[in-house]
């Protein structure tokens, strides 16, 4: 019986959307190597020298890569600024496919195998959180619900169904979140080991995207924010105000 060579396919995975990040690299779907930093905003220092490492540990030369997948955020947008130049530059540079990723959704695939809903939260500032719902469906995470910033107690009021709550913004805003939670709630809150996006899970995502012919053009991908960074909002408001005394 004549059996079809299967070709692998390494991608390196690169996670920035928060303080904390992490770079990976996959053959397909199998994680190879993985390095995660939680030493705060410093991702223009560490993350070029941290891949260089990675890959000579994992004794791969850069020209072996075959795909990058990125996080797009929502997030800090210094750190995700940081996180896409770098993959959309070695995107270019070697010629090879770039595949953004949701962090929300990236989250989410933590918990491939979840019996109940899955809530993602990123911390949005001023009391609100950046968040979406999902479902596992045979082992494959389903989105069921557009991305959206909302305050901790409006979140509250949309789940109605046994819920696992992920992510920093989980733990940030449980208080505010403990009368849907515990014993007679609906939502637990993920282990906080389990909480975090990481580059590992982003690399084997990436790969699925790339294999199917998926992926984005470099030239346009562009951050997920969702919404103004507190700079421009300032801005806008200093020109309402001068516009006002004029």
């Amino acid at each position: 019986m004549c059996t079809i060579p299967v070709l692998k396919m390494k991608i390196l995975g690169i996670e920035t959307s928060m303080y904390a990040g992490s770079i990976a690299v996959s053959e397909d779907e199998k994680i190879l190597g993985e390095y995660y930093f939680n030493t705060g905003p410093s991702h223009s220092e560490k993350l070029l020298p941290s891949i260089d490492w990675l890959l000579k540990e994992l004794s791969i030369d850069k020209t072996e890569l075959e795909g990058i997948a990125v996080s797009l955020g929502p997030g800090s947008f210094t750190s995700l600024r940081i996180g896409l130049a770098a993959a959309k530059g070695l995107s270019y540079a070697l010629g090879i496919p770039i595949a953004g990723v949701c962090t929300l959704e990236l989250m989410a695939n933590n918990l491939p195998l979840a019996p109940f809903t899955i809530c993602p939260l990123i911390d949005a500032r001023r009391g609100e959180v950046f968040t979406a719902f999902f479902e596992s469906q045979e082992g494959r995470v389903v989105r069921i619900s557009e991305d959206m910033v909302l305050s901790a107690e409006n979140l509250a009021g949309k789940i109605k169904d046994r819920t696992i709550l992920i992510g920093e913004g989980a733990l940030l805003y449980s208080d505010f979140l403990e009368d849907i939670m515990g014993a007679d709630g609906y939502a637990v809150l993920c282990p906080e080991p389990l909480s975090y996006p990481r580059a590992g899970v982003l690399s084997s995502m990436g790969y699925l995207i790339i294999r199917d012919g998926g992926g984005d053009d470099p030239h346009t991908l562009s951050p997920h924010y969702m919404r103004k960074s507190e700079a421009e909002l300032v801005k806008e408001s200093s020109k309402k105000d001068e516009s006002k005394r004029g």
